[in-house]
């Protein structure tokens, strides 16, 4: 995957991703003013590559047992 062209997402390239904070920064910058005045023009490479991150990145939620089985 080659890196993003936009400054917006360089930053999210950059980010640390083992940093305890790290997805409080990701939303930080995918809320950011930057970014949202951006998001209507990315080209097709940048929104290829964001969506590749944005998979490798994601949050994982265990729910309890209990939520799961059915009442």
């Amino acid at each position: 995957m080659s890196p993003p062209t936009l400054p917006v997402l360089q930053q999210l390239h950059c980010l640390d991703k083992s940093l305890s904070g790290f997805h409080d920064k990701l939303c930080g910058v995918l809320y950011g003013e930057e970014y949202q005045q951006c998001e209507g023009s990315l080209q097709v490479g940048d929104v290829t590559w964001l969506v590749d991150y944005l998979d490798e990145v994601r949050h994982h939620v265990a729910l309890p047992l209990s939520l799961l089985k059915p009442t």
